[in-house]
């Protein structure tokens, strides 16, 4: 059998199917297509925003309906970053560098999708 999917959450914890698929799994295989931080690094962790700013608390999994107070609400989304960046909640948008790219990969996967 074979499973696909994310392993950790923003708050890079397990989600309960991840960690018992990789409990119950005979071997753990990282697919070769790799997701990049927006500095160029390799992205192995998720982080949510809200309105471009990272948030490390909250319901580990955000559906539909994102919004927050009567009459305020917040994009939510998700970006991939290094450790390093995660680490100090720095985001693209944080560190100023232009547009997101939804999937960034590196530049070998990207001429071979070209």
């Amino acid at each position: 059998m074979f499973a696909f999917g994310i392993l950790t959450d923003f708050q890079t914890l397990l989600f309960p199917g991840s960690k018992r698929l990789v409990e119950l799994c005979d071997r753990f295989e990282v697919l070769p297509v790799r997701g990049l931080c927006w500095c160029g690094r390799r992205a192995t962790h998720n982080a949510r925003t809200s309105d471009a700013v990272m948030v490390v608390e909250g319901d580990q999994v955000v559906v539909g309906d994102t919004e927050g107070p009567v009459g305020a609400s917040a994009e939510i989304a998700y970006e991939v970053l290094c450790r390093h960046h995660h680490r100090q909640r720095m985001t693209r948008a944080r560190a100023g560098t232009g547009t997101r790219t939804p999937l960034p990969f590196d530049r070998v996967d990207r001429e071979s999708f070209e």
